[in-house]
């Protein structure tokens, strides 16, 4: 697994811990905060077109860098 598979791994257990239990928790007198879902789907947003393009530059595909000129 690369990084980036791991860190979107990780950000969707994340996402999914948090749609499980709340963004906030409490315990007695405690409370945590965890991330905020919208900054952690920007996240996933970001780590999948990363390893989208990963997958892409293995398979020989990498980024399409023609440029058309005006006329």
């Amino acid at each position: 697994m690369t990084d980036a598979q791991q860190r979107l791994a990780e950000v969707r257990a994340a996402i999914s811990a948090v749609l499980k239990t709340g963004q906030r928790l409490r315990r007695a007198d405690r409370e945590i905060q965890l991330a905020e879902l919208n900054s952690l789907r920007l996240l996933e947003k970001q780590y999948a077109s990363d390893v989208a393009a990963e997958q892409a530059a293995l398979q020989g595909r990498g980024r399409n860098r023609v440029s058309y000129m005006g006329i």
